[in-house]
């Protein structure tokens, strides 16, 4: 059982954060997109703070988990600048942060800085653009890893309501733990997805990835395959109206060669379920509940587990 001085002190952690994002009109960024900003300014921000409860913590990139649960403040932001934008031709550039705070794990605490640029242009009917981001990336409060990844992708209107995006992903990750630096990988990822638009908000997306994971030791070299849906539901016509998002995700890793731990070589599948439901306050405001179920299924122990995760977060866009 938590000690109450710990849960006291977590309290005051979201507590402070939530104070300061407010007091500082969102100054940092996130990952996923936000409202731009006003069209005379080259600039839009998101931030972000909040809490969850996640009965087992997770670690993908070492197998990694917890097998407790734990409560942690989060908080992430964003903030990009339009470097160039003519209409059919943008260049922006953006800094992201991450950072979760555990209350008692603290061996598990996250810190993440983001660099990217992007660049889309359109030519004719299809878009094209290509995306270059670093990240890196802290655990424990000490270096864990730095990731590069370079994405171009296009985008076309198939059918009058039904768009296909694509794209090809390289990603290179280098761990800073000599202990682990066979996991050294680069990854090549060639994905497609459909986006059926259903009006008044509404919509369903259908997506498909293969990915080949080339690591220093063979055993941890993979073919991965990923098959997603989406469903996107306003809860009703209103201004201001409550979006309901249902996220199912499957992933199977292939893998080549025998794990020595286990003798055999590993076999891994992963269901990943997410409700969401985002409520706007304003054009700047709002806020957002999530729940997500993780099935992971393998024959390596560590991997071995179900999750059940709950969070709540209150976001600011600029």
């Amino acid at each position: 059982m938590s000690n109450p001085r710990y849960s006291l002190r977590f309290v005051a952690i979201i507590a402070s954060l939530c104070l300061g994002a407010a007091a500082a009109h969102a100054q940092e960024e996130e990952t996923s997109a936000a409202e731009p900003g006003p069209e005379e300014l080259p600039i839009s921000g998101y931030v972000e703070v909040g809490g969850e409860y996640d009965n087992n913590i997770t670690i993908d990139d070492t197998d990694t988990n917890s097998a407790v649960g734990d409560f942690r403040a989060r908080i992430r932001g964003r903030i990009g600048f339009d470097l160039h934008d003519d209409g059919d031709e943008r260049l922006t550039a953006r800094y992201s942060f991450f950072q979760s705070l555990h209350e008692d794990l603290t061996n598990f605490d996250l810190q993440i800085h983001g660099f990217s640029l992007r660049g889309k242009t359109k030519l004719g009917k299809v878009n094209v653009g290509t995306t270059y981001r670093y990240d890196n990336i802290s655990l424990g409060g000490n270096k864990f890893q730095d990731v590069h990844t370079i994405r171009p992708d296009i985008g076309v209107l198939v059918a009058r309501k039904t768009y296909l995006t694509a794209f090809y992903e390289y990603r290179m990750q280098r761990f800073e733990n000599p202990l682990v630096q066979e996991r050294d990988a680069n990854r090549h990822t060639l994905s497609s997805r459909l986006y059926f638009l259903l009006g008044q908000g509404r919509n369903v997306t259908a997506g498909y990835a293969i990915s080949r994971h080339n690591a220093e030791n063979n055993a941890f070299t993979y073919w991965g395959h990923t098959v997603n849906a989406t469903l996107k539901y306003p809860l009703s016509d209103d201004e201001f109206a409550s979006v309901f998002r249902l996220r199912y995700r499957y992933r199977l890793k292939d893998y080549q060669a025998v794990t020595p731990s286990i003798g055999e070589v590993r076999e891994d599948s992963r269901h990943t379920i997410r409700a969401i439901l985002e409520v706007p306050f304003s054009n700047n405001w709002q806020a957002q509940a999530e729940y997500r179920f993780v099935a992971s299924d393998s024959n390596l122990a560590t991997v071995d587990y179900t999750s059940h995760t709950v969070r709540a977060s209150l976001g600011y866009s600029f």
